[in-house]
């Protein structure tokens, strides 16, 4: 007997639905080395589906009112885990997709936990080891949502470069520019680390808003979901652009690969740039200055992760040399 079971967070047997992964993976698993993401801000529902008294599969559904797929109302699932049952994974989806139409919904994507802010799309292939922050999860989800009707609506790529080379002289004539502009290159300050996540907030505003998915998040959502990074980040490979007047024009985030122990590897994060053309170039100066550290500080690899094929970063990476090693989808199906 088959039952596909709706829950919420905190309901009777909601436990049931976190430790499903438990019983799919390995303790060891890097699936439980990145810690899961809810939003439940967003959270229509969980769903469950269980067979013969056990759980096969189980995915969260979201209604982010925000979000749009070219110009149509889209819901998006997220926390997907299922066991290697096409028939449950399809049931599921199935079951899913319903209740998305019925709430409204004219598309839908996934996996996506709510929004481009929390986890989101399937690696393609395990061919290298993973990076620190990179999800993991089994290969096969990607057959279930292609199975039931999802088409891939994104592409993405992490890239890799082993040869960094820094100080291209046409870089180096566009920092001058711009350090004559009056723009000013500094490490993030950690000591005042909020404001600090208040300034890229506001810059993330306009930085971002015509990404792809691209939808809102307050400005205390924001803080509250980066100041637990601190930790974890060190200021010499963050670097933040000023102008004349002290606001915020661009930074460029870069994390230690703490997975890889046997020689060192940055990650490039984030790279983000204010879109007023004054500042065109500003993204690949602040990549120079960055592989000048990784240069100075003997790091072997360089890592540029998780970006959108038709992103606006690419160019930065191509500059850099970087191949990309990696790749990633996004789902979605018309309802």
């Amino acid at each position: 007997m088959t039952d596909i079971v709706k829950l919420k967070h905190g309901d009777n047997h909601f436990n049931l639905f976190e430790n499903f992964p438990k019983e799919i993976y390995p303790a060891d698993s890097l699936r439980f080395k990145v810690p899961e993401s809810m939003n439940e801000e967003y959270l229509e529902a969980c769903f469950m589906l269980i067979k013969a008294g056990r759980v096969h599969a189980r995915a969260a559904l979201y209604n982010n009112p925000h979000l749009k797929y070219q110009h149509k109302k889209a819901f998006c699932i997220g926390n997907y885990e299922s066991v290697n049952d096409k028939e449950s994974a399809h049931a599921l989806l199935r079951h899913i997709s319903s209740q998305a139409k019925k709430g409204g919904a004219e598309f839908l994507i996934g996996p996506m936990n709510g929004s481009t802010w929390d986890s989101y799309r399937f690696s393609v292939h395990h061919n290298h080891p993973h990076f620190f922050l990179e999800p993991y999860h089994h290969l096969y989800y990607n057959e279930h949502f292609s199975n039931s009707g999802f088409d891939i609506i994104g592409r993405y790529f992490s890239s890799i470069d082993t040869e960094a080379k820094s100080d291209n002289p046409a870089l180096l004539k566009r920092e001058n520019e711009l350090k004559v502009a009056g723009v000013t290159f500094r490490n993030i300050n950690l000591q005042d680390y909020e404001k600090e996540l208040e300034k890229i907030f506001f810059l993330n505003a306009v930085a971002f808003n015509s990404n792809f998915l691209y939808t809102p998040i307050s400005k205390e959502q924001f803080i509250k979901k980066y100041a637990e990074t601190k930790g974890l980040i060190d200021a010499e490979f963050v670097i933040m652009a000023e102008d004349a007047e002290g606001n915020l024009i661009g930074y460029f985030f870069c994390i230690n690969d703490f997975y890889k122990k046997e020689e060192k590897t940055i990650i490039v994060k984030t790279i983000a740039r204010h879109p007023d053309k004054q500042w065109t170039g500003i993204g690949h100066v602040m990549g120079n200055m960055m592989y000048r550290k990784v240069i100075e500080k003997q790091y072997k690899t360089i890592i540029h992760s998780f970006m959108y094929q038709e992103g606006t970063s690419t160019p930065i990476s191509k500059n850099f040399y970087g191949n990309s090693f990696k790749s990633y989808v996004l789902y979605g199906k018309e309802l």
